[in-house]
């Protein structure tokens, strides 16, 4: 599956790196929604119910996924207009200028990286449930978490296997990643169609958390605050527009990421109203995973409950591949740009793969994972507030552009004007006061994990930063369009 090529076996600082081609467009709408789908409809489906109800927790997605859609559209005609690798990078960078772009670009690498840590937690915690007893001994205890020997092996050793697919190209994880969505939508539909039926809209009472309109209100703002993570993935398009095979009709770009983002907001709802009619709301809580439990208790068969496993699994890898794809076209693209160290824009010489990129979220991924589950809903709130600063920023940028670069070509323009994008500003702004919020709610008063993560990742971005300035200082402004942008070559 990978492409041979001839390209230096490190990178030039004179040179534009360029990676290999050869994903269709359909793959496009494979990684946006393995992204966005992923495994915590299962890991922390009980969190949702207790947060906002049954129906609170539908109303939060719908909220949620509507206003991503926003968000989305603005970033098609970005994405159209400036089809390079890492694609934030060239948006704020052609908006706001370098600093702006590294910024933007260093918080998004944080809410991509750490996802992969997300997931490498999470697939323990799936196979655990498959396999009773499988976590093996304890070998130390961390934020009051035991990390057990097998647990930590196995999400190591997956990490590992997509690594090495990452490495032999962007041809390779698409195809990957098209077969493994495929099995994702097979088994949900499975589980969907068997919680319904099996189950009683009788089990959806409460419908709200708490007893007050106040206090529903809450709760459902409470799951909204982390929507952003939950509905990112869309983003992981304009990661990999520069590998899209020659030809593509880029202005189906906007149909291709609304419907990742549509197919998953219907996705989120139908799960969580399966779940919900399967089993009483205090069972349903009582345990460990409780879409799992609520098909095994709703049809007494626990082979139904296995093949939400399953699905969670394919759901799992599908994130995992993705976001391990977009997270190493970020960190290329900034290396690129002389934003972080040169040398992780090395190319492949035969794959054409970011490939010191792909051992650095690699390296990076696996220390997060070994913080264990007490990490996880860390991970979630510090993601979705980087998400929803970057997703601020771009639509931000699509109103400046449009004063600044009128006469750039948009493939695709999103319609309804000014007034629109307008409203996805709010809409945006929305998403992360609720994102910063939840946190600092869940922390009664003290300072929230998530913002000293944010603070210490900021600040490790500008010993990056830094280190990187010698070199960046060699570079004329136009000679850093064409690295980002790929303007005309300078030369």
């Amino acid at each position: 599956m990978s492409e041979p090529t001839t390209r230096p076996a490190t990178p030039d600082a004179g040179e534009r790196e360029e990676l290999g081609r050869g994903i269709r467009l359909r793959s496009l709408f494979s990684l946006a929604f393995g992204t966005i789908i992923g495994v915590g409809w299962i890991t922390v489906m009980g969190a949702w119910l207790s947060g906002a109800g049954a129906i609170g927790a539908i109303i939060a997605f719908v909220l949620g996924g509507l206003g991503i859609l926003a968000i989305g559209l603005c970033y098609s005609e970005m994405a159209a207009a400036y089809p390079v690798t890492g694609g934030e990078v060239a948006y704020v960078f052609e908006a706001w200028g370098a600093r702006w772009s590294f910024a933007a670009a260093w918080f998004l690498a944080f809410s991509y990286i750490f996802t992969t840590s997300f997931e490498a937690i999470s697939v323990e915690w799936v196979v655990s449930a498959l396999v009773p007893g499988f976590g093996g001994p304890v070998i130390y205890t961390l934020l009051g978490q035991e990390v057990r020997l097998w647990s930590l092996a196995l999400g190591l050793a997956v990490m590992a296997a997509i690594t090495f697919i990452n490495y032999r190209g962007g041809k390779t994880a698409a195809w990957f990643q098209d077969l493994m969505t495929a099995g994702l939508i097979i088994l949900t539909l499975i589980f969907v169609v068997a919680g319904v039926v099996g189950g009683s809209v009788a089990n959806l009472e409460p419908m709200f958390s708490g007893t007050t309109p106040g206090t529903a209100l809450i709760g459902v703002g409470i799951v909204l605050g982390t929507a952003a993570f939950w509905f990112a993935g869309f983003d992981t398009i304009p990661q990999a527009m520069e590998e899209v095979e020659e030809g593509a009709k880029l202005r189906l770009l906007p149909r291709v990421m609304g419907a990742s983002i549509l197919f998953a907001l219907v996705f989120y709802c139908l799960v969580i109203l399966a779940t919900a009619m399967s089993m009483p709301r205090a069972e349903l809580l009582a345990s460990e995973l409780p879409a799992a439990a609520a098909i095994e208790a709703a049809l007494g068969s626990p082979f139904l409950g296995r093949i939400v496993l399953f699905a969670g699994l394919c759901g799992l890898i599908t994130t995992w591949n993705a976001i391990f794809f977009a997270s190493t076209r970020i960190v290329f693209a900034m290396a690129r740009a002389h934003m972080i160290p040169h040398r992780l824009a090395k190319v492949h010489d035969r794959y054409g793969s970011p490939s010191a990129a792909v051992i650095f979220v690699a390296v990076m991924g696996s220390v997060g994972a070994l913080f264990g589950r007490n990490a996880i809903l860390v991970i979630v709130g510090g993601a979705a507030i980087s998400a929803m600063i970057v997703f601020l920023v771009v639509v931000l940028g699509v109103l400046r552009l449009r004063k600044t670069r009128p006469d750039h070509p948009r493939p695709y323009t999103v319609p309804g004007g000014r007034g629109f994008l307008v409203l996805s500003a709010v809409v945006a702004l929305g998403l992360l006061g609720a994102s910063i919020w939840e946190p600092f709610h869940g922390a009664g008063g003290r300072i929230p994990a998530e913002w000293i993560v944010l603070v210490v990742w900021a600040a490790l971005g500008l010993v990056f930063y830094r280190a990187a300035a010698p070199l960046r200082r060699e570079v004329s402004e136009r000679r850093l369009r064409w690295l980002i942008l790929s303007d005309e070559d300078p030369k």
